[in-house]
């Protein structure tokens, strides 16, 4: 791949294999190295809750493929995906983001601003109808609903089964392994 040439990329240009996370938006690449340990803990835990409490027709994903064709390119790579089971209709490996029920980021110091803001504006661009942005280092999960307005919002009065996910048993868990 040579990155120079071919800007504005498409998802066709990403090499394949496994390596850091390759995202694009707009035609331009976003490199995120990889997780380390804690991150991943708390994606398979995270990913574990939420399985726990998910309807039949739902399936939760360590990561998935959210491909946004146009004029350029977006591909986002969430950490935790909550999408339908028809998905599994193909063995595609792009998911079209009206698929997803929840998105889930955990934070580093590297993807902080990206997380809060970028990410933020895409999924609600998207209709994802929900959002959670976790932060190991203040231990938080800040759970969003979209608005009408398409932004997100404190999930306060959050209904069906996300409200059941314990994210509180994600922290005793990574506190048991640190």
């Amino acid at each position: 791949m040579s990155i120079g040439s071919v800007l504005p990329l498409r998802v066709e240009d990403l090499p394949e294999g496994d390596g850091p996370r390759m995202e694009i938006v707009d035609g331009s690449l976003h490199v995120t190295p990889a997780a380390g340990i804690v991150h991943q803990l708390l994606v398979g835990e995270l990913a574990a809750q939420l399985r726990t409490h998910a309807p039949v027709g739902w399936l939760v994903l360590p990561g998935g493929n959210l491909l946004r064709r146009g004029s350029t390119d977006r591909l986002l790579i969430p950490d935790v995906l909550v999408v339908e089971d028809s998905v599994l209709e193909g063995d595609a490996i792009y998911m079209d983001p009206s698929d997803a029920l929840l998105v889930v980021e955990v934070e580093s110091p590297s993807t902080r601003s990206v997380d809060r803001l970028l990410k933020r504006e895409l999924y609600a661009q998207w209709r994802v109808p929900h959002y959670w942005v976790v932060d190991p280092q203040a231990r938080t999960v800040d759970r969003l609903a979209l608005t009408p307005q398409r932004d997100y919002a404190p999930a306060a009065g959050e209904q069906g089964w996300l409200v059941d996910v314990d994210v509180d048993a994600v922290w005793r868990r990574v506190s048991r392994s640190s």
